[in-house]
């Protein structure tokens, strides 16, 4: 599976890139393969790689997440860290597939240098990177017992990146949200809505199969 788009937001064109791995000897090469594969279309596409701003994972189970994040770790280094997500979702692959990889580019100026912000002490993820006066920002999780619990923590993590970067809650123009299959949608939505009321933000919602930990 192989599917590619430009959107234009936030006055910005963005190139978005998703790449299915197919059947091979192991989840490393199915992965090494299909991210590789991704940054080349990024690449004919006119997008510099190293403009690749944003990456997520999808696998079938919590072995093939683990295997692809630490491939994409390895692959995914230097001018190309990006933010990042990943998550267990067997129900968006392709038959034989173990996993599938996303990437998003922006296009900005020649001038335009990226900035990668690592969390203390560095961890997988970065915390944000930037580019062209935008931030984008890793996925943030959290382990408390009640899922509404969980989104304050998460609301708090992420205005503090914000406020690294330099902005404020109405300066966050997206958000994509991704929730276990197990909870409520509608009150997911409403919850998460309710947690950036001076935001205009864009909120999409995905359900999963599960994260990098059982809990």
């Amino acid at each position: 599976m192989f599917h590619s788009s430009r959107q234009t937001f936030a006055g910005r064109e963005f190139l978005h890139v998703t790449v299915a791995g197919t059947a091979a000897e192991t989840v490393q090469k199915e992965a090494q393969t299909a991210i590789k594969a991704a940054l080349a279309a990024i690449e004919a596409a006119g997008f510099p790689t190293k403009n690749l701003v944003r990456s997520r994972l999808f696998a079938r189970d919590a072995q093939a997440r683990r295997i692809a994040s630490d491939v994409r770790l390895e692959v995914l280094t230097g001018a190309l860290r990006s933010a990042s997500s990943s998550y267990v979702d067997a129900r968006r692959l392709p038959a034989g597939s173990s996993m599938c990889v996303d990437l998003v580019a922006l296009r900005a100026g020649s001038d335009a240098a990226k900035q990668v912000h690592e969390y203390v002490p560095r961890i997988a993820p970065p915390m944000f990177v930037t580019l062209d006066g935008c931030a984008f920002l890793s996925g943030v999780t959290d382990m408390s017992d009640r899922f509404d619990d969980q989104l304050v923590c998460i609301r708090d993590t992420i205005l503090n990146s914000v406020a690294q970067a330099g902005g404020s809650t109405s300066g966050i123009v997206n958000i994509d949200a991704h929730i276990a299959r197990t909870l409520d949608a509608d009150h997911a939505w409403a919850a998460v809505s309710a947690l950036f009321p001076g935001s205009n933000a864009r909120i999409s919602l995905t359900q999963v199969d599960g994260y990098s930990a059982p809990q």
